[in-house]
Protein backbone atom coordinates (compact mmCIF):
# COMPACT_ATOMS: atom_id res chain seq x y z
CA UNK A 1 0.00 0.00 0.00
CA UNK A 2 3.25 2.47 0.98
CA UNK A 3 3.90 1.57 -2.73
CA UNK A 4 1.24 2.35 -4.54
CA UNK A 5 1.03 5.94 -2.24
CA UNK A 6 4.73 6.61 -3.17
CA UNK A 7 3.64 6.35 -6.80
CA UNK A 8 0.95 8.23 -6.68
CA UNK A 9 2.38 10.99 -5.00
CA UNK A 10 5.36 10.71 -7.51
CA UNK A 11 2.84 11.72 -10.97
CA UNK A 12 1.10 14.13 -8.84
CA UNK A 13 4.26 16.05 -8.08
CA UNK A 14 5.23 15.30 -11.95
CA UNK A 15 1.92 16.38 -13.27
CA UNK A 16 2.10 19.91 -11.19
CA UNK A 17 4.61 20.72 -13.06
CA UNK A 18 2.84 20.51 -16.55
CA UNK A 19 2.38 24.25 -17.95
CA UNK A 20 -1.54 22.84 -18.54
CA UNK A 21 -2.57 20.13 -16.39
CA UNK A 22 -0.34 21.39 -13.61
CA UNK A 23 -0.06 25.21 -11.43
CA UNK A 24 1.37 27.22 -13.81
CA UNK A 25 -2.50 26.95 -15.38
CA UNK A 26 -3.90 29.64 -13.37
CA UNK A 27 -7.54 29.33 -14.92
CA UNK A 28 -9.47 27.71 -11.80
CA UNK A 29 -11.95 24.76 -13.21
CA UNK A 30 -13.66 22.34 -10.65
CA UNK A 31 -13.67 19.82 -14.12
CA UNK A 32 -9.97 19.77 -13.42
CA UNK A 33 -8.84 16.08 -12.93
CA UNK A 34 -5.68 17.00 -10.58
CA UNK A 35 -7.18 18.10 -7.90
CA UNK A 36 -9.62 15.59 -7.03
CA UNK A 37 -6.99 13.07 -7.20
CA UNK A 38 -4.85 14.83 -4.91
CA UNK A 39 -8.02 15.57 -2.45
CA UNK A 40 -8.84 11.48 -2.57
CA UNK A 41 -5.02 10.30 -2.35
CA UNK A 42 -4.91 12.49 0.53
CA UNK A 43 -7.67 12.02 2.24
CA UNK A 44 -7.53 8.12 2.13
CA UNK A 45 -3.82 8.08 2.88
CA UNK A 46 -5.32 9.10 6.34
CA UNK A 47 -7.42 6.16 6.85
CA UNK A 48 -5.77 3.42 5.20
CA UNK A 49 -2.24 3.76 5.43
CA UNK A 50 -2.40 4.74 9.49
CA UNK A 51 -4.71 2.27 10.00
CA UNK A 52 -2.66 -0.50 8.56
CA UNK A 53 0.40 0.49 10.67
CA UNK A 54 -1.92 0.41 13.90
CA UNK A 55 -2.58 -2.97 12.71
CA UNK A 56 0.78 -3.91 12.03
CA UNK A 57 1.46 -2.60 15.57
CA UNK A 58 -1.01 -4.51 17.57
CA UNK A 59 -0.40 -7.82 16.05
CA UNK A 60 3.62 -7.21 16.82
CA UNK A 61 3.66 -6.14 20.59
CA UNK A 62 2.18 -7.68 23.02
CA UNK A 63 0.08 -5.67 26.04
CA UNK A 64 2.71 -4.68 28.10
CA UNK A 65 4.69 -3.57 24.98
CA UNK A 66 1.64 -1.32 24.49
CA UNK A 67 1.10 -0.10 27.72
CA UNK A 68 4.86 1.10 28.36
CA UNK A 69 5.52 2.31 24.59
CA UNK A 70 2.47 3.46 22.78
CA UNK A 71 2.70 7.25 24.14
CA UNK A 72 6.47 7.09 22.76
CA UNK A 73 4.61 6.28 19.84
CA UNK A 74 1.90 8.72 19.44
CA UNK A 75 4.50 11.34 20.16
CA UNK A 76 6.54 10.39 17.67
CA UNK A 77 3.35 10.65 15.49
CA UNK A 78 3.00 14.34 16.24
CA UNK A 79 6.64 14.77 15.88
CA UNK A 80 6.44 14.05 12.32
CA UNK A 81 3.16 15.77 12.01
CA UNK A 82 4.85 18.88 13.25
CA UNK A 83 8.01 18.48 10.52
CA UNK A 84 5.57 18.15 7.41
CA UNK A 85 3.96 21.05 7.96
CA UNK A 86 7.28 22.59 8.51
CA UNK A 87 8.24 21.84 5.20
CA UNK A 88 4.93 23.32 3.86
CA UNK A 89 5.70 26.53 5.32
CA UNK A 90 9.11 26.54 2.73
CA UNK A 91 6.77 26.13 -0.45
CA UNK A 92 7.54 29.57 -1.14
CA UNK A 93 11.29 28.57 -2.32
CA UNK A 94 10.65 24.72 -2.37
CA UNK A 95 7.38 24.80 -4.63
CA UNK A 96 4.21 22.89 -3.96
CA UNK A 97 5.10 20.13 -6.93
CA UNK A 98 8.47 19.15 -4.68
CA UNK A 99 6.58 18.92 -1.97
CA UNK A 100 4.88 16.20 -3.44
CA UNK A 101 7.79 14.15 -4.67
CA UNK A 102 9.25 14.47 -1.32
CA UNK A 103 6.14 13.14 0.04
CA UNK A 104 6.72 10.26 -2.54
CA UNK A 105 10.13 9.56 -1.38
CA UNK A 106 8.77 9.64 2.30
CA UNK A 107 6.87 6.97 1.51
CA UNK A 108 9.23 4.87 -0.41
CA UNK A 109 11.66 5.48 2.94
CA UNK A 110 8.79 3.56 4.88
CA UNK A 111 8.13 0.92 2.79
CA UNK A 112 11.86 0.15 3.40
CA UNK A 113 12.31 0.77 6.92
CA UNK A 114 9.34 -2.01 7.25
CA UNK A 115 10.53 -4.24 4.48
CA UNK A 116 13.97 -4.23 7.21
CA UNK A 117 11.92 -4.54 10.25
CA UNK A 118 10.02 -7.40 9.21
CA UNK A 119 12.70 -9.37 7.67
CA UNK A 120 14.87 -8.73 10.91
CA UNK A 121 12.09 -9.59 13.38
CA UNK A 122 9.54 -11.36 11.42
CA UNK A 123 6.09 -11.38 11.92
CA UNK A 124 5.11 -13.58 15.10
CA UNK A 125 1.31 -14.97 14.60
CA UNK A 126 -1.89 -14.09 16.08
CA UNK A 127 -2.77 -16.19 18.93
CA UNK A 128 -6.41 -16.27 17.52
CA UNK A 129 -4.63 -17.46 14.02
CA UNK A 130 -3.31 -20.36 15.91
CA UNK A 131 -6.14 -21.42 17.93
CA UNK A 132 -8.24 -21.20 14.71
CA UNK A 133 -5.74 -23.27 13.09
CA UNK A 134 -5.63 -25.87 16.02
CA UNK A 135 -9.20 -25.99 15.76
CA UNK A 136 -9.71 -26.53 11.94
CA UNK A 137 -8.29 -29.84 12.49
CA UNK A 138 -11.83 -31.16 13.24
CA UNK A 139 -14.17 -31.42 10.37
CA UNK A 140 -17.04 -29.72 11.23
CA UNK A 141 -15.42 -27.21 13.06
CA UNK A 142 -13.55 -26.06 9.97
CA UNK A 143 -16.83 -26.55 7.18
CA UNK A 144 -18.10 -24.22 9.85
CA UNK A 145 -15.11 -21.64 9.90
CA UNK A 146 -14.98 -21.86 6.44
CA UNK A 147 -18.72 -21.15 6.14
CA UNK A 148 -18.25 -17.93 8.57
CA UNK A 149 -15.14 -16.72 6.92
CA UNK A 150 -17.18 -16.48 3.39
CA UNK A 151 -19.73 -14.52 5.35
CA UNK A 152 -17.31 -12.16 6.17
CA UNK A 153 -17.04 -8.78 4.07
CA UNK A 154 -17.14 -5.43 4.30
CA UNK A 155 -20.43 -4.77 5.58
CA UNK A 156 -19.26 -6.83 8.77
CA UNK A 157 -18.80 -3.72 10.81
CA UNK A 158 -21.78 -2.37 9.88
CA UNK A 159 -23.55 -5.03 11.20
CA UNK A 160 -21.99 -5.28 14.13
CA UNK A 161 -22.71 -1.63 14.34
CA UNK A 162 -26.11 -1.60 13.81
CA UNK A 163 -26.47 -4.55 16.63
CA UNK A 164 -25.06 -2.74 19.46
CA UNK A 165 -25.97 0.77 20.65
CA UNK A 166 -22.45 0.83 22.93
CA UNK A 167 -21.38 0.94 19.12
CA UNK A 168 -23.70 3.39 18.04
CA UNK A 169 -22.50 5.42 20.78
CA UNK A 170 -19.00 5.41 20.10
CA UNK A 171 -19.58 5.84 16.08
CA UNK A 172 -21.18 9.52 17.08
CA UNK A 173 -18.00 10.06 19.56
CA UNK A 174 -15.54 9.29 17.03
CA UNK A 175 -17.24 11.08 14.02
CA UNK A 176 -20.08 13.43 14.41
CA UNK A 177 -17.69 16.66 15.06
CA UNK A 178 -16.23 16.22 11.90
CA UNK A 179 -19.33 17.98 10.43
CA UNK A 180 -19.02 20.93 12.26
CA UNK A 181 -14.83 20.34 11.73
CA UNK A 182 -15.33 20.18 8.07
CA UNK A 183 -17.86 23.36 7.71
CA UNK A 184 -15.13 25.34 10.13
CA UNK A 185 -11.81 24.71 8.00
CA UNK A 186 -13.83 25.28 4.37
CA UNK A 187 -14.23 28.89 6.59
CA UNK A 188 -10.58 28.80 7.12
CA UNK A 189 -9.38 28.56 4.17
CA UNK A 190 -12.20 30.43 1.56
CA UNK A 191 -10.73 33.21 4.36
CA UNK A 192 -7.31 32.80 3.82
CA UNK A 193 -7.59 32.53 0.55
CA UNK A 194 -8.98 35.99 0.10
CA UNK A 195 -6.77 37.45 2.54
CA UNK A 196 -3.75 36.43 0.30
CA UNK A 197 -5.51 37.03 -2.84
CA UNK A 198 -5.84 40.62 -1.71
CA UNK A 199 -2.55 40.87 -1.06
CA UNK A 200 -0.83 39.03 -4.22
CA UNK A 201 -3.22 40.76 -6.62
CA UNK A 202 -1.13 40.44 -9.51
CA UNK A 203 0.86 37.46 -8.52
CA UNK A 204 -1.37 34.45 -8.78
CA UNK A 205 1.10 31.88 -7.52
CA UNK A 206 2.62 33.74 -4.75
CA UNK A 207 -0.66 34.20 -3.18
CA UNK A 208 -1.21 30.45 -3.89
CA UNK A 209 2.28 29.59 -1.98
CA UNK A 210 1.77 32.11 0.53
CA UNK A 211 -1.35 30.27 1.18
CA UNK A 212 0.53 27.26 1.80
CA UNK A 213 2.85 28.78 3.76
CA UNK A 214 -0.46 29.77 5.96
CA UNK A 215 -1.80 25.97 5.68
CA UNK A 216 1.98 25.16 6.74
CA UNK A 217 2.24 27.19 10.19
CA UNK A 218 -1.80 26.21 10.96
CA UNK A 219 -0.31 22.25 11.26
CA UNK A 220 2.69 23.08 12.86
CA UNK A 221 0.90 25.08 15.94
CA UNK A 222 -2.06 22.27 15.93
CA UNK A 223 0.24 19.43 15.70
CA UNK A 224 2.74 21.34 18.76
CA UNK A 225 -0.44 22.44 20.83
CA UNK A 226 -1.39 18.25 20.85
CA UNK A 227 2.21 16.97 20.71
CA UNK A 228 2.60 18.95 24.37
CA UNK A 229 -1.43 17.87 25.46
CA UNK A 230 -0.69 14.11 24.76
CA UNK A 231 2.39 13.96 26.77
CA UNK A 232 1.78 16.48 30.08
CA UNK A 233 -2.15 17.04 30.01
CA UNK A 234 -3.96 14.30 28.50
CA UNK A 235 -3.66 11.33 31.26
CA UNK A 236 -3.96 13.85 34.21
CA UNK A 237 -7.46 14.93 32.63
CA UNK A 238 -8.69 11.94 32.29
CA UNK A 239 -7.53 10.77 35.91
CA UNK A 240 -8.78 13.71 37.55
CA UNK A 241 -11.56 14.61 35.83
CA UNK A 242 -13.32 10.69 35.35
CA UNK A 243 -13.72 9.49 31.57
CA UNK A 244 -17.65 10.85 31.58
CA UNK A 245 -16.38 14.26 32.04
CA UNK A 246 -13.53 14.38 29.50
CA UNK A 247 -16.14 12.97 27.38
CA UNK A 248 -18.24 15.75 27.63
CA UNK A 249 -15.53 18.54 27.59
CA UNK A 250 -14.65 17.85 23.99
CA UNK A 251 -18.20 19.02 22.44
CA UNK A 252 -18.74 21.71 24.73
CA UNK A 253 -15.06 22.33 23.77
CA UNK A 254 -16.95 22.63 20.21
CA UNK A 255 -20.28 24.77 21.10
CA UNK A 256 -18.08 27.19 22.98
CA UNK A 257 -15.98 27.14 19.49
CA UNK A 258 -18.97 27.51 17.26
CA UNK A 259 -20.53 30.62 19.43
CA UNK A 260 -16.56 31.98 18.96
CA UNK A 261 -16.86 31.91 14.93
CA UNK A 262 -20.62 33.09 14.51
CA UNK A 263 -19.70 35.93 16.87
CA UNK A 264 -16.40 37.22 14.96
CA UNK A 265 -15.90 35.74 12.00
CA UNK A 266 -12.73 36.69 10.97
CA UNK A 267 -9.33 34.58 9.82
CA UNK A 268 -7.98 34.76 13.21
CA UNK A 269 -10.42 33.58 15.14
CA UNK A 270 -11.31 30.95 12.60
CA UNK A 271 -7.34 30.19 12.71
CA UNK A 272 -7.51 29.84 16.55
CA UNK A 273 -10.90 28.03 16.68
CA UNK A 274 -9.05 25.27 14.18
CA UNK A 275 -6.03 25.20 15.97
CA UNK A 276 -7.96 24.28 18.89
CA UNK A 277 -10.26 21.92 18.21
CA UNK A 278 -7.89 20.01 15.42
CA UNK A 279 -5.19 19.66 18.63
CA UNK A 280 -8.16 19.02 20.95
CA UNK A 281 -9.41 16.27 18.94
CA UNK A 282 -6.13 14.59 18.54
CA UNK A 283 -5.01 14.80 22.29
CA UNK A 284 -8.13 14.51 23.92
CA UNK A 285 -10.94 13.27 21.89
CA UNK A 286 -9.07 10.69 20.38
CA UNK A 287 -8.00 8.91 23.29
CA UNK A 288 -10.74 8.92 25.25
CA UNK A 289 -12.54 7.36 22.09
CA UNK A 290 -10.11 4.55 22.33
CA UNK A 291 -11.15 3.78 26.45
CA UNK A 292 -14.47 3.49 24.82
CA UNK A 293 -13.37 0.60 22.85
CA UNK A 294 -11.73 -1.17 25.97
CA UNK A 295 -15.37 -3.07 27.04
CA UNK A 296 -16.23 -4.20 23.47
CA UNK A 297 -15.26 -7.81 21.97
CA UNK A 298 -12.30 -8.71 19.76
CA UNK A 299 -14.87 -8.70 16.80
CA UNK A 300 -15.93 -4.89 17.21
CA UNK A 301 -12.29 -3.77 18.40
CA UNK A 302 -11.15 -4.66 14.92
CA UNK A 303 -14.05 -4.54 12.43
CA UNK A 304 -16.37 -2.21 13.37
CA UNK A 305 -13.56 0.01 14.34
CA UNK A 306 -12.22 -0.21 11.26
CA UNK A 307 -15.85 0.33 9.35
CA UNK A 308 -15.81 4.02 11.86
CA UNK A 309 -12.53 5.01 11.51
CA UNK A 310 -12.81 4.38 7.59
CA UNK A 311 -16.22 4.96 6.17
CA UNK A 312 -17.84 6.88 9.93
CA UNK A 313 -15.80 9.63 9.49
CA UNK A 314 -15.90 9.69 5.43
CA UNK A 315 -19.62 10.13 5.22
CA UNK A 316 -19.29 12.86 8.28
CA UNK A 317 -16.86 14.95 6.24
CA UNK A 318 -19.47 14.49 3.33
CA UNK A 319 -21.76 15.94 5.58
CA UNK A 320 -19.96 19.25 6.27
CA UNK A 321 -19.02 19.37 2.40
CA UNK A 322 -22.80 19.38 1.83
CA UNK A 323 -23.03 22.38 4.32
CA UNK A 324 -20.46 24.02 2.95
CA UNK A 325 -21.36 23.32 -0.79
CA UNK A 326 -24.88 24.79 -0.22
CA UNK A 327 -23.48 28.19 1.48
CA UNK A 328 -20.63 28.61 -0.57
CA UNK A 329 -21.95 31.51 -2.55
CA UNK A 330 -21.61 33.66 1.01
CA UNK A 331 -19.43 33.18 3.98
CA UNK A 332 -22.34 35.31 5.58
CA UNK A 333 -24.57 32.38 4.85
CA UNK A 334 -22.11 29.67 5.76
CA UNK A 335 -21.39 30.98 9.34
CA UNK A 336 -25.17 31.62 10.04
CA UNK A 337 -26.41 28.13 9.04
CA UNK A 338 -23.13 26.19 9.56
CA UNK A 339 -22.95 27.57 13.19
CA UNK A 340 -26.58 26.50 13.81
CA UNK A 341 -25.60 22.72 12.81
CA UNK A 342 -22.41 23.00 15.12
CA UNK A 343 -24.49 23.84 18.00
CA UNK A 344 -27.31 21.04 17.49
CA UNK A 345 -24.57 18.38 16.73
CA UNK A 346 -22.95 19.70 20.01
CA UNK A 347 -25.24 19.52 22.42
CA UNK A 348 -26.83 16.08 20.21
CA UNK A 349 -22.74 14.71 21.48
CA UNK A 350 -22.79 16.32 24.81
CA UNK A 351 -25.99 14.33 25.47
CA UNK A 352 -24.17 10.69 24.12
CA UNK A 353 -20.76 11.55 26.31
CA UNK A 354 -22.97 11.14 29.24
CA UNK A 355 -24.48 8.18 28.09
CA UNK A 356 -21.72 6.62 27.14
CA UNK A 357 -19.81 7.97 30.25
CA UNK A 358 -21.89 5.86 32.19
CA UNK A 359 -22.58 2.69 30.30
CA UNK A 360 -18.78 2.39 29.74
CA UNK A 361 -19.04 2.93 33.78
CA UNK A 362 -22.01 0.27 34.18
CA UNK A 363 -19.99 -2.38 31.87
CA UNK A 364 -16.47 -1.69 33.86
CA UNK A 365 -18.22 -2.67 37.11
CA UNK A 366 -20.00 -5.71 35.95
CA UNK A 367 -17.20 -6.42 33.93
CA UNK A 368 -18.77 -7.17 30.76
CA UNK A 369 -18.25 -6.55 27.27
CA UNK A 370 -20.43 -5.31 24.21
CA UNK A 371 -20.29 -8.64 21.54
CA UNK A 372 -19.27 -10.84 24.15
CA UNK A 373 -21.29 -12.73 26.71
CA UNK A 374 -21.78 -11.69 30.71
CA UNK A 375 -19.52 -13.51 33.07
CA UNK A 376 -22.83 -15.01 34.79
CA UNK A 377 -23.87 -16.07 31.29
CA UNK A 378 -20.67 -17.62 30.23
CA UNK A 379 -20.80 -19.61 33.76
CA UNK A 380 -23.54 -21.11 33.26
CA UNK A 381 -23.12 -22.47 29.84
CA UNK A 382 -19.71 -23.70 31.57
CA UNK A 383 -21.40 -25.25 34.12
CA UNK A 384 -23.92 -26.65 31.61
CA UNK A 385 -21.05 -28.03 29.72
CA UNK A 386 -19.41 -29.75 32.22
CA UNK A 387 -23.21 -31.44 33.21
CA UNK A 388 -23.43 -32.48 29.45
CA UNK A 389 -19.57 -33.91 29.56
CA UNK A 390 -20.15 -35.79 32.80
CA UNK A 391 -23.53 -37.48 31.27
CA UNK A 392 -21.81 -38.27 28.27
CA UNK A 393 -19.19 -40.15 30.30
CA UNK A 394 -21.94 -41.79 32.27
CA UNK A 395 -23.87 -43.19 29.54
CA UNK A 396 -20.53 -44.14 27.85
CA UNK A 397 -19.89 -46.46 31.21
CA UNK A 398 -23.10 -48.20 30.93
CA UNK A 399 -22.71 -49.04 27.60
CA UNK A 400 -19.54 -50.44 28.66
CA UNK A 401 -20.86 -52.19 31.67
CA UNK A 402 -23.66 -53.57 29.32
CA UNK A 403 -21.46 -54.71 26.56
CA UNK A 404 -19.33 -56.52 29.43
CA UNK A 405 -22.25 -58.07 30.58
CA UNK A 406 -23.35 -59.28 27.08
CA UNK A 407 -20.21 -60.59 26.77
CA UNK A 408 -20.21 -62.83 29.78
CA UNK A 409 -23.92 -64.25 29.51
CA UNK A 410 -23.32 -65.01 25.50
CA UNK A 411 -19.91 -67.39 26.99
CA UNK A 412 -22.29 -69.12 29.74
CA UNK A 413 -25.16 -69.68 27.12
CA UNK A 414 -22.69 -71.19 24.86
CA UNK A 415 -21.05 -73.44 28.05
CA UNK A 416 -24.23 -74.88 28.21
CA UNK A 417 -25.06 -75.59 24.79
CA UNK A 418 -22.20 -77.46 24.51
CA UNK A 419 -21.69 -80.03 27.41
CA UNK A 420 -18.19 -81.45 28.19
CA UNK A 421 -18.39 -85.08 27.13
CA UNK A 422 -16.41 -88.12 29.16
CA UNK A 423 -14.40 -90.38 27.11
CA UNK A 424 -14.36 -94.10 28.52
CA UNK A 425 -10.61 -95.53 28.24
Amino acid sequence: MGISYGVLFAIMGLLLLHPTIGLKNTVADPYRPLGWISYVTIESFGSMVVQCYWALVNSSVDVNFAKKNFGYIVAGAQIGSILGPTLATQADWLGIATLYLLGSVIMFLMVSAMFLYVRQFGMPQDEKEEEEEKHSRDGGREKKRKEAKSEEGVMEGFNLFYEHDYVKGIFAVSSLYMVQVTVIDYMMKVLAKERYAAMYPADPQQAMRAFAAFMGFFGQTTNSISFLFSLFGTGMVIKRCGLTNTLIAFPVLMLVCTVLVWLHPDIWTVFAVMMVVKGMSYALNNPTKEILYQMTSTSIKFKCKSWIDTFGQRCSKAAGSIITNSFASSIVDLTNYGSLVGVAIAAFLIWVSAYMGKQFEQLSAAGEKVGEASPQLVAQLQLLREQALRQQNLDVREEEALDTSCSVEEEGQAQSDHPPVSVRV
